[in-house]
């Protein structure tokens, strides 16, 4: 098994194999391997040459069989077969799934042989069409995984983080023809953990937002047509509020409720984040490592280490007292004091006024 990068390297180089098992959690990677495969092996202008199957309806002996038969317009194919049975773990859960499950381990077997032995007549030679196979979770024990491993290529295709994902951003802004400012890209990644297909199409919109002169994403431009959920939303929010900067801070909420986003949802948000404040700062009084205060906080990386420099900038007891100050405004909504527009307006000006005192 090797990484999606490494599998991307020896396509690049034409470093083909006849058979591919793409898989993980990161659908977009999986799919984008498959891209470069077909561009690389059959031809990047190629109308022809490209077959998907369903798994549902697999039948690898017939599959096999038509390896070999040669296509009508082009002479390499690439036949994808997607969410293959005999791959994904078996589940037991009564005496008439055991036996289902019995039948099915038998059928597996068969069709690992099967494989195994169209493979191992192969040798080093390359037919004409290669199959790859496409799943969202496998379970590595399954004969034909290991079949696929030792005589092909498997690939596990992860959701990519850090520097990785930093990367992949800036080059997939690159390929539209545009570059992004380091201030739109942190209010893109403090949408959450979203997946590649997120960011691809976030970032497509943006640039056809701009003419063609226009070769910047800004920060602007994101705060403008960003359509990530509440939760990413009022992450940026609160990270203004959390950096002094009150007017973005404004700004931002105003956006919010322009938004329809429901006033109360948007300040409980608020609550929660200032809670995992609170708690980065207590770990990082505790000398607790970055890594462990993401899995503690539950939290992605990028937003843990957010957490933990704002942490760094507000005293201890300032954020204990703006804490305090959510559960009075909290109370002041229930008995009706404020409605909850006026108390989010108030809390960002409390709020405000709270970590002056701080710096």
């Amino acid at each position: 098994m090797i990484t999606y990068q490494a599998a991307l390297k020896k396509i690049e180089a034409q470093e083909f194999s006849p058979t591919y098992l793409f898989f993980g959690q990161e659908s977009y990677l999986c799919e984008e391997l498959v891209r470069k495969l077909y561009q690389a092996y059959v031809g990047e202008h190629s109308a022809f040459g490209y077959e998907k199957i369903d798994g549902s309806s697999f039948d690898l002996q017939g599959l096999l069989n038509r390896v070999d038969e040669g296509g009508l317009f082009s002479s390499k194919r690439l036949l994808v077969v997607d969410n293959p049975p005999y791959l994904a773990a078996a589940r037991k859960t009564n005496q008439k799934a055991e036996e289902i499950n019995d039948q099915q381990q038998e059928l597996e077997k068969a069709a690992a042989d099967l494989l195994n032995a169209y493979l191992e007549r192969l040798g080093n030679q390359l037919p004409e069409a290669i199959i790859v196979f496409i799943s969202a979770g496998i379970d590595r024990r399954k004969r034909i995984y290991k079949v696929i491993d030792r005589n092909g290529m498997t690939v596990e295709c992860l959701p990519l983080k850090g520097d990785d994902l930093l990367h992949w951003i800036n080059q997939k802004a690159a390929a539209l023809g545009k570059t992004i400012e380091r201030s739109a890209l942190d209010r893109l990644l403090m949408a959450g953990d979203q997946n590649l297909h997120y960011f691809s199409n976030e970032l497509e919109k943006y640039a056809t937002y701009l003419d063609q002169k226009e070769t910047v994403i800004t920060g602007k431009v994101v705060d403008l047509l960003f359509s990530g959920d509440l939760e990413g939303n009022v992450f940026k929010l609160a990270d203004a509020m959390a950096e002094g900067s009150q007017l973005r801070a404004l700004e931002l909420l105003e956006l919010l409720l322009s938004k329809n986003e429901k006033p109360l949802a948007i300040f409980f948000m608020l609550v929660r984040h200032y809670r995992l404040l609170l708690q980065a700062r207590s770990l990082v009084e505790e000398g607790i490592p970055l890594t462990e205060i993401t899995s503690t906080l539950g939290v992605h990386p990028f937003v843990a280490r957010k957490l933990r420099d704002q942490a760094l900038t507000l005293e201890r007891r300032i954020l204990e007292k703006i804490y305090l100050q959510f559960q009075k405004t909290d109370l002041q909504i229930k008995t009706g004091v404020f409605d909850p527009v006026q108390a989010l307006y108030l809390t960002v000006n409390r709020v405000d006024l709270l970590q002056q005192v701080s710096t």
